[in-house]
């Protein structure tokens, strides 16, 4: 694994302030990379950074990123640093029937999962390209490999994720820049409950970053798990309805009745 000092002195985490993004931001304090950490809740942020403030220089940015114009007003508030590693954490799911979805909730979804992810891809970037060293990661999901009916938009979003990762990482090859997209299945943190989907056991978020880091470099894509590698090689082989059947009646079980009436 490369050093992660070698891609930069600061990095950017988004959704610092809970789960997945707050294990990054944790294992890039300890490595020696400076964090900006960004998310909506500034006393998590706060007391994380507070936590991490004896190793490395932290910066806070309380920003609910599924704004319009918030990846522009973010970019600017690090325009300062060297910013070498970015993090696209920040992300939720939804569970349930499509047409029962609350409307604006579906679109900022969307736009927090698919469009801030694109938005600060393209604006840290350049700096990264014409310093010769940078990383982003994406986080992608498992979800994203397949049809994932009473999740339809997460899924579709989390496909959007993983292709544009994996397409960058095509795009900057000897650049000096190494794009990851990462796939994990269910994690033990908050996204269950926000996306409304019935509690069950999954990985880490520190499983899920130690992942990352060892494939940040070799690959464009990883998945985090054995079974979850399993069930992305072997979508891909099926006939798509049967794909689209078994995943539906997988996410039944995982989704209270309430919200398949």
């Amino acid at each position: 694994m490369r050093s992660l000092p070698s891609y930069g002195s600061w990095a950017l985490v988004t959704g610092a302030s809970s789960g997945i993004g707050t294990a990054f931001t944790r294992a890039l304090a300890a490595s020696g990379v400076n964090v900006v950490l960004t998310a909506r809740r500034e006393d998590r942020l706060r007391a994380l950074a507070s936590e991490l403030a004896p190793r490395v220089e932290t910066r806070v940015i309380a920003l609910d990123l599924g704004l319009e114009g918030a990846p522009l007003r973010l970019a600017d508030a690090v325009a300062d640093l060297e910013v070498g590693i970015l993090v696209n954490n920040a992300g939720f799911g939804m569970a349930g029937r499509f047409e029962q979805a609350s409307y604006e909730r579906l679109l900022e979804m969307v736009r927090l999962n698919c469009t801030t992810v694109t938005a600060l891809s393209r604006l840290l970037l350049p700096a990264m390209r014409a310093r010769g060293r940078g990383a982003m990661i994406v986080l992608a999901s498992a979800a994203g490999y397949q049809p994932i009916a009473y999740g339809a938009a997460y899924g579709a979003t989390k496909a959007f994720d993983l292709m544009l990762a994996e397409a960058l990482w095509a795009e900057n090859r000897g650049s000096g820049v190494d794009v990851l997209a990462v796939s994990p299945g269910p994690v033990d943190t908050e996204f269950q409950a926000v996306a409304g989907e019935s509690p069950h056991a999954g990985a880490k978020p520190e499983e899920v970053v130690r992942v990352a880091f060892a494939a940040l470099g070799r690959k464009p894509s990883v998945v985090v798990g054995s079974a979850n590698k399993l069930r992305a090689w072997s979508v891909r082989l099926g006939p798509r309805a049967l794909v689209a059947r078994i995943a539906a009646t997988v996410m039944r079980a995982n989704v209270p009745a309430e919200a398949l009436r």
